[in-house]
């Protein structure tokens, strides 16, 4: 729903509360009116954490692609707005937190030196069994999967974007990368218990 629509909806003048509950069962156009409605305030928040605009925005749509698929278990917040601004910006903290303990561990892992020749073979051994990993995990994605996996982290696309290129709707692109990280993490957890 475009937000022509959703100013146009019967939900559009009723208060939060009512509008939630009305996701709460299922009500797409319900979700479309509580997206729009807090879409701006939850950007401009957002870029109060991080001023990387399309992070912000990743960690909004996240956000309301975790609320539609978990919403039979969601309580009633006392308020929405606040509910939607603090759960924004755990995931943007969270986020940041994993990019920058990313960006250290690439950091190590690109540097020349070694202190012995026995902890370059290590190390190669160890990057060699990751990248096993990683290979095993994607693997084991869906074809659908993993071009939606490709078109979100290596070609940057938005969730829009990757819908038009798949030829499905924004909602089931989100879903597809969706189940596609919860696979993917699985795979990791599961191939890092077990001896390689």
């Amino acid at each position: 729903m475009n937000p022509k629509l959703a100013a146009t909806s019967p939900y559009h003048q009723e208060c939060d509360e009512v509008i939630w509950n009305a996701l709460k069962n299922n009500n797409k156009e319900a979700f479309a009116v509580i997206y729009y409605r807090f879409f701006d305030s939850l950007l401009h928040r957002g870029l109060q954490i991080s001023s990387d605009r399309e992070l912000v925005k990743d960690c909004i749509h996240d956000l309301f692609l975790e609320i539609w698929i978990n919403k039979i278990k969601l309580a009633t917040p006392f308020s929405v707005k606040s509910y939607l601004i603090v759960s924004l910006r755990r995931k943007i903290v969270r986020k940041l937190k994993k990019i920058h303990s990313l960006q250290t561990e690439m950091y190590w892992l690109r540097q020349e030196y070694v202190n012995s020749k026995e902890d370059q073979i290590i190390s190669e051994q160890l990057m060699h069994d990751q990248q096993f990993m990683i290979i095993r995990a994607v693997n084991s994605l869906t074809k659908r999967q993993k071009e939606a996996i490709q078109l979100k982290f290596y070609s940057n696309l938005r969730y829009e974007e990757i819908a038009g290129k798949m030829r499905i709707s924004t909602d089931s692109a989100y879903n597809l990368v969706s189940k596609a990280i919860i696979n993917l993490q699985k795979g990791l957890t599961k191939k890092a218990e077990q001896p390689i």
